[in-house]
């Protein structure tokens, strides 16, 4: 009986269980990229001429930008059809291949598992329309020429042609792209000698054509080659073993992408932002620039002109009211630029300006007893601190006619009296409205002053004068600096050493004296970087590069690490720019600069 009982208790269980499966648990997550099962044709197949290529996968497939990402080599000049379906790859060509070429189907990380998106690293597929397969590589890196970031998705080009201009005019025999590191290999070379380039390919004609790609190039000519090296592969605590392996060189090319300082001058656009200002801007500072309105009659000293820091651009006020209360200005201006052949010659263009304004409230009135509110002049942008090594300043928000310096007065704050100081007022060389003070000897670190403007000494171009005005502003006091020494290893001439902000600002630059010793006063706390230029020129900046004359831009190091400034703190590192290792460097401090395609 007990028998039976047991075996219906089994029954149950048994039924139960198949009727309930439960939540699966699931196996361990995949986490191994598609592997090629089979293709058509084989890889680094002979005399294949058909116009696909289909190759299997182990598991399904999807592409992730796939268009942006894959390049052939030698270059196409139809872009194929690549599609993915179920685990199978196709890529269609639309014209027919080169004969006995070795072609490289570079897919970059664009394969990827369908469920997890596991990525195949730099997938290659080679074959050959001939009777071998070109086996040698070269390999390197690049970067940016002035921060040193690494370059993604450059095109990265081989010529066989060893002559200059082959860069600007004929098909690179070979190309491939850089990764998100700044990697590059060009994989099928034959044997030979060979130029290497890189470029932003502006107009994808592969060739540097056009005013604004990015370009690189080496200095030397390439020869690949390769070897077998022996390799030690360490299998235990206390055993080595030395394997053979096939070593491509030169696998450590390095490149240094840049953009080459414009010489055409062009006007890039306009606007009138209000009735009575408006500004011309251009792609370089502009010379001989000039404008008056067309068609209507206006006094000489019409516009104030406010170039801005880079004189790219020119702002104008107008002064003459006939003027700024049109809606419509007919404007001519006039710049040097350049003729067709490169030559300087002056421009001229006309163009419309347009401003319309909405409609004016009207103005409520007033109560009984309450005042008229005068409209006044009113300083703007005015310093609450100032650095021990800086003025004080403020900026008007129209051009100034006339300014009273007579009664302008700067006071200093000790204990509880204000002692009058002399002063040094100034107005900017470039930047108009902005006006600067200083006392005659040094400010005094940690103390209050306070400027004084009595009322209507200050008048705009349109009569407006100002109230009086106070300001009162402190100087910063010597312990809220630190201070940055620097000890550098074998320095040379030409070594210009510039502390940068997290935004790449220059806050201070010196030439290295001999003795490599220098330093960097009255700093603001916080992370900085320290770039070491080579100013082969020395002209106190660093210099792009340009291909025609074949000068390379500026070579620069960087100070391995951030260099932390503390209040009250002095700083000491020792540089040796001579060791620096960019890829240390790039790896720990940089992240990639994709160009644009």
């Amino acid at each position: 009986m007990k028998y039976y009982i047991f075996g219906l208790i089994t029954l149950f269980l048994i039924v139960y269980s198949c009727a309930n499966p439960g939540y699966p648990t699931g196996g361990a997550k995949d986490e191994d990229p598609p592997v090629i099962k089979k293709s058509t044709p084989e890889p680094n197949a002979l005399n294949y001429n058909e116009d696909e290529v289909i190759i299997e996968f182990n598991e399904l497939i999807k592409l992730d930008n796939v268009n942006t990402k894959f390049i052939a080599s030698p270059p196409l000049k139809k872009r194929p059809v690549i599609d993915a379906r179920g685990a199978k790859l196709r890529v269609k060509f639309d014209e027919e291949l080169q004969e006995n070429a070795t072609y490289t189907l570079d897919f970059a990380n664009a394969i990827q598992d369908n469920n997890e998106g596991n990525e195949i690293p730099s997938f290659v597929f080679s074959f050959s329309t001939g009777e071998v397969v070109d086996s040698f590589a070269i390999m390197g890196n690049l970067w940016d020429a002035d921060d040193l970031s690494p370059v993604e998705g450059a095109l990265v080009m081989i010529h066989s042609n060893l002559n200059d201009t082959a860069f600007t005019h004929d098909i690179p025999l070979r190309l491939a792209k850089s990764d998100v590191n700044g990697f590059f290999a060009i994989r099928n070379l034959s044997p030979g000698k060979y130029r290497l380039y890189a470029l932003e390919d502006g107009n994808r004609n592969y060739m540097f054509d056009q005013p604004g790609e990015h370009i690189a190039w080496s200095d030397s000519i390439i020869v690949p080659s390769m070897e077998y090296v022996e390799m030690p592969d360490t299998i235990a605590p206390d055993s080595v073993v030395f394997n053979e392996e096939l070593v491509y060189s030169p696998n450590d090319l390095k490149l240094f992408m840049f953009k080459e300082k414009s010489v055409q001058q062009y006007f890039t656009g306009e606007e009138r932002s209000d009735s009575n200002k408006m500004s011309f801007t251009f792609n370089l500072p502009v010379e001989n620039f000039s404008v008056k309105p067309v068609g209507v009659e206006y006094d000489e000293d019409w516009a104030v002109f406010e170039p801005s820091l880079n004189n790219d651009t020119i702002s104008l006020w107008i002064a003459d009211s006939t003027l700024y209360k049109r809606d419509t200005l007919n404007m001519a201006f006039s710049y040097l630029g350049l003729d067709t052949l490169s030559n300087p010659e002056q421009k001229n263009d006309t163009i419309k300006m347009y401003y319309f304004s909405l409609p004016k409230k009207e103005p409520k009135r007033r109560k009984k007893g309450e005042k008229k509110v005068v409209k006044t002049l009113k300083m703007k942008k005015a310093s609450s601190s100032v650095d021990v090594y800086s003025s004080f300043s403020f900026t008007m928000p129209t051009p100034v006619k006339n300014i009273n310096t007579d009664a302008i007065s700067l006071f200093e704050r000790v204990d509880t009296l204000l002692e009058k100081r002399d002063i040094v007022f100034e107005q900017d060389t470039f930047y108009k409205r902005r006006y600067t003070v200083q006392t005659t000897t040094k400010w005094n670190p940690g103390a209050k002053y306070l400027f004084v403007a009595d009322s209507a000494s200050i008048e705009d171009i349109y009569g407006l004068k100002c109230d009086s005005i106070g300001k009162e502003f402190t100087v910063k006091s010597i312990d809220s600096y630190g201070l940055l020494l620097i000890d550098v290893t074998d320095p040379q001439e030409n070594w210009l050493a510039q502390l940068l902000d997290k935004s790449g600002n220059i806050i201070q630059q010196k030439y290295v004296p001999k003795s490599g010793k220098l330093s960097f006063q009255y700093v603001k706390p916080g992370n900085y970087d320290l770039k070491m230029v080579v100013d082969l020129n020395i002209n106190e900046q660093w210099d792009t590069g340009k291909y025609s004359d074949k000068i390379q831009p500026e070579e620069v190091f960087y100070y391995p690490a951030k260099v932390d400034v503390r209040a009250n703190w002095d700083v000491e590192i020792f540089w040796s720019p001579g060791e620096f290792d960019i890829y240390d460097f790039v790896t720990n401090n940089r992240k990639p600069k994709k160009r644009d395609e």
